[in-house]
């Protein structure tokens, strides 16, 4: 305790006012959901001065050059559009900041106040090709939680004592990338509901959940019959860790039965920080209050550079759709339906394999999509298919990046492996689309 005491005092104040700041963003943002007449935009104006404290949030690389864009192209296009005569509104999307995404990814990161022991433990790592089955499922199922948490703590056990294999970070890369696809805890579902108003959480999770089931079954078919697997050193899963994400699912569920009026978002938030909370300090009493503290001062700021990427794609989609409105541009399509979202998804995907984050290509796409598609879930489906698509297969996704920086795993040798999985994802995906399409009807 004595060292992250110290840790935190030598913490800078900007960084520390940064993180009480991002925790009455949760509150102010959580307010303006639920209490009629809250202003909206004190949360917003929370996030740009923490954006300002942090300068930046440390954001760096491919990454900076994207925020960079999005913000000089949304506040151009802002400009344009307000002085032409576009609806104050679009000033009004930007001053809020994509609050609700950014207070769900804060809420999110207190869960690790309960999992750290959890998956921290102690057992012994099986090995061989029955290893392959529960490394898949540890951090597709703590990742569809604690997002990047968990692939991190998972990694770190594995490279405990040889460095991480290229069969290894296949399995962690494809396990967590593929939660995408359907878990509410995960920042693409986030976006995805933001960007298409009017998908609904159950809808995309009966897609997702089952397209991810299978890419998971295609995953331990292939890499099962790898001469390497009979060697693999896998991540221990038991019974008793699953009790978290089995409860927070079980949370979400009644809670948007009891209260169906109040958006997914805020419901993921509110339980996410609230569980961890009471979970710490019933468990660890004192102690658990100050690890709450801890992390509202040294780790929430360390957030920063994914409050800066939503900030940037809050100002991109306000300005697109200010220049929009502006000169009174409006895409029809005769008809959108399972073909055209996967002419839609290809774009995207090819997108992300040079570069682009899907934070910010699903913001471009739904300011241009979401007013004129009749379906928000199919739009939805697209943007979640993206996400886990770039961040499991682009060597520029942060996952790979964080597997090249923390554990030195070659991006491309990962990709080089990947090419028959990104074709079944592929098809599996417009599969989806289509039994979707045939099912809504």
């Amino acid at each position: 305790m004595s060292t992250e005491a110290n840790t935190a005092s030598k913490a800078p104040w900007n960084s520390t006012l940064a993180g009480w700041l991002l925790l009455w963003v949760v509150i102010t943002a959580v307010l303006a959901v639920t209490l009629p007449g809250f202003p909206a935009a004190i949360a917003g104006g929370l996030i740009w001065l923490v954006a300002v404290l942090l300068k930046g949030g440390g954001i760096k690389g491919p990454q900076r050059i994207q925020v960079v864009v999005m913000l000089s192209v949304g506040s151009l296009g802002l400009l344009a559009g307000l002085l032409n005569g576009a609806d104050g509104r679009h000033l009004l999307r930007a001053l809020e900041a994509n609050q609700m995404v950014i207070a769900m990814l804060i809420g999110v990161s207190f869960l690790r106040l309960v999992t750290s022991g959890e998956l921290n433990g102690t057992d012994t790592l099986p090995t061989g090709r029955k290893a392959l089955l529960s490394t898949l499922a540890g951090p597709h199922l703590f990742g569809s939680v604690i997002n990047m948490s968990a692939l991190f703590i998972v990694g770190d056990r594995l490279s405990q004592r040889q460095p991480l294999s290229i069969l290894q970070a296949l399995i962690m890369s494809r396990a967590f990338s593929l939660c995408a696809h359907w878990s509410p805890f995960f920042a693409a579902m986030g976006v995805a509901l933001v960007n298409a108003p009017g998908a609904q959480l159950a809808t995309l999770a009966s897609v997702g959940i089952p397209l991810s089931l299978v890419m998971l079954g295609y995953t331990y078919w292939e890499l099962s019959r790898t001469p390497e697997a009979d060697q693999l050193t896998g991540y221990p899963l038991n019974s008793g860790s699953l009790w978290l994400p089995l409860l927070l699912a079980v949370l979400v569920l009644v809670g948007h039965q009891i209260w169906p009026e109040v958006p997914v978002l805020t419901l993921v938030t509110l339980i996410a920080v609230l569980v961890a909370l009471g979970w710490s300090v019933l468990r660890e009493g004192v102690s658990g209050v100050y690890k709450s503290v801890q992390h509202v001062q040294t780790a929430l700021p360390r957030q920063g550079n994914e409050v800066m990427l939503f900030l940037g794609a809050a100002v991109l989609g306000a300005g697109v759709a200010a220049l929009l409105d502006s000169f009174d541009i409006q895409l029809s399509f005769a008809t959108f339906g399972a073909h055209q979202a996967f002419v839609v998804l290809l774009i995207m995907v090819t997108l992300a394999m040079v570069g682009m984050h899907p934070v910010t290509s699903v913001t471009l796409v739904g300011s241009l999509l979401a007013p004129v598609v009749e379906d928000p879930n199919l739009l939805a489906l697209v943007f979640l298919m993206t996400w886990a698509f770039g961040a499991g297969i682009s060597p520029f996704s942060g996952l790979q990046l964080s597997l090249l920086s923390r554990y030195q795993v070659n991006a491309m040798a990962l990709l080089r492996r990947n090419w028959r999985y990104a074709l079944m994802l592929l098809l599996a995906d417009y599969l989806a689309l289509l039994v979707y399409g045939w099912v809504s009807q």
